[in-house]
């Protein structure tokens, strides 16, 4: 080679090297959500002049298949409004996907919702109608769903399936290990602390140190996501969380957030208060369950409210380390991710802090979903149901109509519904247990009733009933069940309530034409 030309050559390849190099130096680490960008691929690159540019496709997925993988992320006791305090998931999931604006979980309070998830069914006949008591927490739901739920459905289907976070109340470590989980890790100790909380570990029980609980919900979740993605069999992921719900140190207290949370939100405004029933002034029309409540301590429901909004910071930065995990696997594109709280909760509406009431804020929960098929940045307004999850999960694993055949599930599938429009059934079945001897032996229940678009109607164990027009009082201030005015309406909600208070399967729970309820007189 002439020497000119090795000269030149020599040259280029040192500039080439320094602008490679200060590319490189210049490159963002990650970006505001924790994910690390990609760097541009060849397609991106300028090639060099006279010689035609190549386009490459995109990296397929570690492992291409037709049915998608499923990660379901619950939280505990959060409200839809509180969904604010997590721009991340919002950003990630919602923009991303799909939101549904009308999301309920009909038997407001953690083991039914749990058990709702599990079996697609409400708890009339998955037995599980309250925490505790005959029909409550995990006795209830081992005795009559051990092998039939979504772990052995999924299971038989050729997933691999792992749950990792709060369990039912009432199970230990003790129990037998449930069926159809290739891992399983419940917490068990101290679940209620967010620090020093133990974790099943698929049978050996581990202790993480003083490691708080999100942080270790998110970090054997990206180690599962890691696991599993190369693998040939798609997956079935549940990281459930325990934030915001109350936390036990020494007794019961707020949330404790993670340290690094601690001084948040110190300026937060509790926001309920300007809502007309936040300490609603006549509570005579309340069954009598609650109409002698005191009012609630406004300093104590602002504190609340602060470490709630802490908490769900751990748990928003932990939702983003998933997304950026199933990006880095290469299995993002291929995976139905799934956002929803067990329940809503109360803070301070009608004197009440707390769950287990057919009031709004306590039936609505926050549903956001992302993956195949969901156009981002969608809503829908239809009505999403707890017990519409498993049918819909059942339903993209290819299995459902085997499921239904065996006498199980009475939701229906999601997925019309990712189509603004679609038609769904405007009437849900809603309803408490209780572990009362007294309501039980009187009723069974704490109160049932049903929900439309439009009116809400319970009946309490002691005969009460309550009926609300919600178009025209939307905080469900006025209980109109003893008006003669609504004696049609009050008619009509009972005959819809009788229908399905006994309902078994979807075609009877969820699927039914009622008709137009008759308007006020």
């Amino acid at each position: 080679m002439p020497r000119r030309l090795r000269v030149l050559t020599g040259v280029l390849l040192l500039v080439g090297a320094l602008v490679l190099a200060l590319l490189v130096s210049t490159w963002p680490a990650q970006t505001d959500d924790g994910r690390r960008p990609q760097r541009p691929g060849r397609a991106e690159r300028t090639e060099a002049p006279g010689r035609p540019q190549r386009t490459e496709a995109p990296p397929a997925p570690a492992r291409p298949q037709a049915r998608p993988n499923i990660v379901l992320i619950t939280t505990d006791d959060q409200t839809d409004t509180e969904m604010r305090f997590m721009p991340r998931t919002r950003r990630l999931l919602g923009r991303a996907g799909i939101e549904f604006t009308d999301a309920i979980n009909p038997h407001p309070l953690c083991c039914p919702a749990r058990a709702e998830i599990l079996t697609g069914e409400y708890a009339h006949n998955n037995g599980v109608r309250h925490n505790d008591g005959p029909y409550g927490g995990w006795p209830a739901f081992v005795a009559g769903n051990e092998k039939e739920n979504l772990g052995p459905w999924l299971r038989r289907a050729g997933y691999r399936t792992a749950f990792v976070g709060k369990n039912l109340n009432e199970y230990t470590f003790e129990e037998p290990r449930p069926r159809g989980w290739d891992f399983y890790s419940p917490t068990g100790a101290r679940t209620y602390s967010y620090y020093g909380t133990t974790f099943y570990n698929d049978g050996e029980p581990r202790g993480f140190g003083e490691k708080y609980v999100a942080d270790i919900v998110r970090d054997e979740s990206v180690r599962l996501i890691k696991e599993y993605a190369p693998r040939r069999a798609p997956f079935f992921l549940w990281a459930s969380h325990v934030g915001p719900h109350a936390a036990y140190v020494d007794g019961w207290g707020p949330p404790v957030p993670a340290r690094r949370h601690a001084e948040m939100f110190s300026d937060l405004r509790l926001s309920t208060r300007d809502k007309a029933s936040f300490n609603e002034d006549d509570m005579s029309d309340k069954p009598a369950a609650i109409s002698g409540r005191d009012r609630l301590s406004l300093p104590a429901l602002t504190r609340q409210v602060r470490d709630r909004a802490r908490s769900l910071q751990a748990i928003d930065q932990a939702n983003a380390r998933t997304v950026r995990a199933l990006r880095r696997s290469g299995e993002l594109d291929n995976t139905l991710i799934v956002f929803v709280s067990d329940n809503g909760f109360l803070l301070g509406e009608h004197r009440l802090f707390g769950k287990n009431y057919p009031y709004e804020e306590a039936l609505q929960v926050p549903l956001l979903l992302r993956g195949p098929g969901i156009e981002p940045g969608s809503t829908s307004t239809a009505t999403a149901s707890m017990v519409d999850l498993a049918p819909t999960f059942l339903d993209l694993a290819g299995v459902l109509g085997k499921v239904r055949r065996a006498g199980h599930t009475d939701g229906i599938t999601l997925q019309p519904g990712w189509a603004e429009g679609a038609p769904v059934n405007d009437t849900s079945l809603i309803q408490a247990g209780t572990s009362d001897p007294e309501a039980l032996a009187a009723f069974g229940w704490e109160w049932r009733g049903v929900r439309t678009g439009r009116w809400t109607y319970a009946r309490w164990w002691d005969g009460s009933e309550e009926l609300y027009d919600r178009r025209e009082d939307r905080f469900q201030i006025d209980n109109v069940a003893d008006r003669a005015a609504y004696a049609p309406v009050l008619g009509e909600l009972r005959r819809r309530y009788r229908s399905l208070e006994d309902c078994s399967g979807v075609s009877q729970c969820e699927q039914q034409d009622f008709g137009t309820v008759p308007q006020p007189r």
